[in-house]
């Protein structure tokens, strides 16, 4: 049985990461899915280590915010080398999770990165960072694959899942307009 930490920074990324959950539990049913996230990866069976709320941090970052994020980020080193996992998954929140990936990395684990930083609109410089930090990239548009190919970051396009949400409501034709 395959064990996956699912790790999630904001709202969308709990939305994301709940789908995710529920499409790798169709594909296998017994998968045991862990993470750090919200009220829907809760609901759709994901054991929550940690609420994502607790790791958010917006705004000017005073002493105290800063003693929290030093907090979070040994929390999460320890997380990764507390259990077997098979593999993390970073759900999109790239200014968070590369920092996650370096610890994910250096414990030894699979780092695959759903919902991949937008290199092409900003933050090119995350290329040298994500080469070092994943093993794989799922990319959700389809011009993003051949930019990290390029890159060399290894790369699987699967779709937006904006079109997950709205599938059978709208015909192709409609959803093209």
């Amino acid at each position: 049985m395959a064990r996956i930490l699912i790790v999630t920074g904001e709202a969308s990324g709990d939305l994301h990461g709940a789908n995710l959950a529920k499409a790798l539990r169709a594909k296998d049913p017994q998968v045991s899915l862990a993470g750090i996230g919200g009220a829907a990866m809760e609901a759709a069976g994901v054991r929550l280590i940690s609420k994502m709320g607790q790791f958010d941090v917006m705004g000017m970052v005073g002493p105290l915010a800063l003693l929290a994020i030093f907090r979070r980020f040994f929390f999460m080193r320890r997380l990764f080398r507390s259990e077997p996992w098979d593999a993390v998954i970073f759900v999109d929140n790239p200014g968070l999770n590369l920092r996650y990936a370096y610890f994910a990395k250096g414990a030894g684990l699979r780092v695959f990165y759903y919902i991949a930083p937008r290199i092409w609109a900003w933050g090119p410089w995350r290329v040298y960072w994500a080469k070092r930090r994943v093993d794989h990239m799922l990319v959700i548009l389809p011009f993003e694959k051949p930019l990290w190919d390029k890159a060399g970051v290894p790369c699987t396009f699967v779709g937006h899942p904006i079109l997950d949400a709205v599938a059978g409501l709208h015909g192709r034709s409609e959803l093209r307009l």
